[in-house]
């Protein structure tokens, strides 16, 4: 096995010397890095120095640092800097900090060290070798019960929407009645060290950030922890958070409490997600498209009626110009199809600023909400390209986690790819998401993609599990584990 020996000596001793060099004195300047987060002059300027001398010493290895530097991690030897993880408790006088260094290589941390200077804690790892405390290997509780538990908690993210704080409250709800005391240290090198060296059960941490987390995932492993994403998998790099466990019995007691699986309308199978199309499921927009298609039509004396319409949604444009050819019962040339082209567009863009809230169909925000409430990912998947513009205009776009629209090049419904795209946006398998379709052609393509599927609208299909004519009939269904 690689030894890291020499890399996990010198990172240390310039860790500790751009410490005492830096952090001893006064705070310098405190700036507001973000709206909920804040930098000083001593984050700067111990990154800097580190950034400076592993450039020197190794310079042709990337550095991914949380102030300056934000190189992509790669297969090839990367490091992590946080310079003071921990800074709105330095700022506030909470001597619970510290600074943290990692090194990947071939993907995953080889050699990690976190120094919490206040408390006099100095622990460092190196893959396959263990976990030291101050020189003396250190190993994860091995002798605690659940009920004894102590866990500690990252602080809540702030991310575009709330979905993922509202899966660690409802964790939080939930574990409250089955362990001993939580805590919430506000520094990721106290949650992971203190699991490492046995002095607490389990820590969970809800970020993607390297230099939070790679430090103590690497030590929670060499100490004999759990280390497992939100749904109790193995922890990859990009999950949404990662926990790291005394034993499995722990584990498997907090993942089920991150568990936002459900069922809904009798269907036997449990979701991760709900993809949503946009048409006619959450926003009636069908009525301004047929209108819109119509004023095209009679540029060429056609006209189109409702129930020729209603299977020709979804299908793609030139599937409605071809049937508008038919019924006006002659050969368009190719500048007359441009023209309805460009004619419908414009009726439509028009047809938006008339557009109210009483255009969102029924149940559709209700579902949205009570699944948000569990922290279930949601995302849409339609061929139409004005979703955004339309949710913007209401307010309602961050409520979605993806939206996968006409610009993306998929083929159209009902080929599947526009739900795998949708699923693999919100890194969740296919099979595991739910599609609420109002369109053949959509429930096809999310039959085909190999998700759920319910029909809205009064839409019969045998590859839809439940149909209904608005998602108010389903609402009480819902059944969370």
């Amino acid at each position: 096995m690689k030894s890291y020996s020499a890399e996990l000596e010198f990172i240390t001793e310039k860790m500790q010397t751009a410490y005492e060099r830096y952090a001893r004195g006064d705070l310098g300047s405190v700036e507001q890095k973000s709206a909920f987060d804040l930098v000083t002059d001593i984050d700067k300027n111990i990154e800097a120095e580190l950034v400076a001398a592993i450039a020197n010493r190794f310079p042709t290895d990337v550095i991914h640092g949380e102030e300056t530097t934000h190189d992509e991690l790669t297969e090839n030897r990367t490091w992590t800097i946080d310079p003071i993880d921990g800074t709105c408790n330095m700022a506030s006088g909470v001597p619970l900090y510290g600074v943290q260094c990692a090194l990947f290589d071939g993907g995953q941390p080889v050699a990690a060290v976190i120094y919490i200077p206040n408390l006099g804690y100095l622990m460092t790892a190196e893959k396959g070798c263990g976990c030291y405390l101050n020189g003396e290997r250190v190993y994860v509780k091995r002798d605690g019960t659940v009920n004894n538990a102590v866990a500690s908690f990252g602080d809540y993210p702030h991310t575009k929407n709330s979905r993922v704080a509202k899966r660690q409250h409802a964790a939080i709800a939930e574990l409250y009645t089955q362990i001993a005391k939580i805590r919430m240290f506000g520094a990721a090198c106290a949650d992971f060290l203190f699991v490492a060296a046995g002095k607490t059960d389990c820590t969970v941490v809800i970020t993607r950030n390297l230099w939070d987390i790679a430090p103590g995932i690497l030590m929670c492993r060499e100490a004999g922890a759990v280390v497992v994403n939100l749904d109790g998998e193995p922890y990859s790099f990009g999950d949404d958070g990662v926990i790291a466990c005394a034993s499995a019995e722990l584990a498997k007691v907090f993942t089920s409490a991150f568990d936002n699986r459900f069922s809904i309308g009798g269907s036997p199978r449990k979701y991760k997600a709900v993809i949503f199309d946009f048409d006619g499921v959450i926003f009636d927009t069908e009525k301004y498209h047929y209108a819109a298609w119509n004023v095209a039509a009679k540029t060429v004396g056609a006209h189109i009626k409702p129930e020729e319409y209603i299977p020709l949604k979804s299908t793609g444009s030139d599937n409605i110009i071809d049937h508008i050819e038919r019924r006006a019962g002659r050969k368009l040339t190719a500048a007359e199809r441009k023209n309805i082209r460009a004619v419908k567009l414009t009726e439509y863009d028009k047809s938006i600023a008339e557009m109210s809230e009483r255009d969102f169909l029924s149940g559709a925000f209700e579902l949205i909400e009570l699944l948000s409430s569990r922290a279930v990912k949601i995302g849409i998947a339609t061929s139409a390209s004005k979703c955004k513009d339309i949710l913007s205009n209401f307010g309602k776009l961050d409520i979605f986690d993806c939206i996968a629209d006409g610009t993306l090049a998929c083929p159209k419904k009902p080929s599947p790819d526009i739900y795998v795209a949708a699923a693999k946006m919100l890194n969740v398998d296919p099979k595991d998401c739910l599609v609420i379709e109002d369109a053949i052609s959509g429930i096809e393509s999310g039959h085909a993609a190999g998700a759920g599927v319910i029909a809205v609208g009064g839409i019969k299909s045998d590859k839809a599990f439940a149909c209904v004519n608005s998602l108010d009939e389903i609402l009480d269904t819902v059944k969370f584990d």
